[in-house]
């Protein structure tokens, strides 16, 4: 039989209404409070959702429509310019960034094709190793000759489970480990960043957004 994701559904959503409730509590004073200058219906929906995400703190979920947002931002300004939908659907975020560089600034350039880079292209792709190359965490490398001498002793009574973690890195020294060496490693680093970082790049793609429309959307 399947194990169910909840048995008795009211108790479920009164649990995650008081998770929500303490996240809107530990997450809304780090992240913008005044409205939104004028935008399209389409583009203010999609801010708002990657704002409630961050809110709940679903990271990588907020990463990734972050650079979705500034992909149909920018051609939204396109289409604004006369570039119809049926050659905008053919475009992928880097094609609409060169299509763009007669109609933006330099500025506006740089700061899109960083963030296709950094993140709409790891993000969309899943490149976890890419995004936590240069991320260490403290560990111990074991060797796999110990590993198995020692489960083997759990298995045939001779350690408990305690005594084999234990033993398990006696004598081996704590050093800096990063994906590149333990694969399992660039999901907790992965993690681990988009809890540091989510909400500071959402806040610079907030500012570039509102300096965006405000230059490119405000009816005249």
């Amino acid at each position: 039989m399947n194990e169910k994701i909840y048995l008795d559904k009211q108790k479920f959503i009164e649990g995650r209404l008081k998770e929500v409730e303490k996240n809107l509590i530990d997450n809304l004073d780090n992240l913008p409070n005044e409205e939104l200058p004028f935008m399209e219906n389409h583009l203010r929906a999609f801010y708002f959702e990657i704002y409630y995400l961050l809110a709940e703190r679903f990271y990588n979920a907020s990463l990734i429509l972050m650079g979705i947002f500034l992909e149909i931002m920018i051609k939204e300004k396109l289409f604004l310019d006369g570039v119809k939908d049926d050659e905008l659907e053919g475009m992928d975020f880097g094609k609409a960034i060169i299509r763009c560089k007669s109609v933006l600034t330099q500025d506006e350039i740089v700061f899109l094709s960083d963030k296709k880079n950094k993140l709409r292209n790891q993000y969309v792709h899943s490149n976890k190793m890419k995004i936590s190359k240069d991320i260490y965490f403290p560990g111990w490398k074991i060797p796999i000759e110990k590993l198995l001498e020692l489960a083997g002793k759990v298995k045939a009574g001779e350690i408990t489970e305690e005594q084999f973690r234990t033993k398990l890195i006696e004598g081996i020294p704590v050093e800096p480990i990063s994906s590149g060496e333990l694969r399992p490693v660039s999901q907790i680093a992965k993690s681990e960043f988009e809890k540091e970082n989510a909400i500071p790049i959402f806040l610079e793609i907030d500012k570039f957004v509102r300096e965006f429309s405000e230059r490119y959307f405000k009816p005249k």
